[in-house]
């Protein structure tokens, strides 16, 4: 069983938390699926947290230019974060940076695929790049046999490089150290 946070104090302090690392605003939608439906947060503790961290102005909330509501942290909410995000535990803290980059893997589905093949005395290196939206996501240098192994793995990541990468980043999350 996964342990969550068990207080309203923990709860607030972890989505100042999400929002000051995520440098962003972040809509409604997506902060719910980090924290709640992750298994991260309660959702009576969420609901709770997000209604005191609006009315006490240590979060913001307004539309976007599609209408969503998204959340930010005002100056009260950093200040918050910096003096008490150590109260609590780490494992909490890094479990819901996990699930948050996790999501942002998830929501990438117009990832395009950059591949070139240089043949070296001990095989060939696969060389692959995925971007989504302009924006360089992961580069690759991989060692392979030959130019047709390179060639095999290239066109597998072709099929869907938004699903590679999200499952990727998935992986790496979910290791421990021990088994990488």
């Amino acid at each position: 069983m996964e342990y969550r946070p068990n207080d309203l104090n923990s709860v607030k302090i972890l989505i100042c938390y999400l929002l000051y690392n995520l440098e962003t605003r972040i809509d409604s939608e997506a902060l719910y699926e980090i924290s709640v439906d992750s298994g991260i947060i309660n959702y009576f503790y969420y609901n709770e947290a997000i209604d005191e961290l609006l009315v006490n102005d240590t979060i913001f909330s307004e539309p976007d230019e599609n209408g969503k509501m998204c959340f930010y942290l005002s100056d009260k909410g950093k200040k918050y974060v910096k003096d008490f995000s150590t109260y609590v535990q780490l494992s909490f803290r890094n479990r819901l940076m996990y699930s948050a980059i996790q999501y942002k893997a998830k929501q990438t589905k117009n990832a395009s695929l950059s591949v070139d093949y240089k043949e070296s005395e001990n095989g060939c290196r696969l060389i692959c790049g995925i971007s989504d939206s302009g924006k360089n996501l992961i580069e690759l240098d991989l060692l392979t046999q030959n130019k047709a192994e390179a060639e095999l793995i290239a066109d597998r990541i072709s099929e869907n490089p938004s699903v590679f990468y999200s499952d990727f980043i998935k992986y790496i999350l979910n290791s421990k150290t021990s088994d990488l």
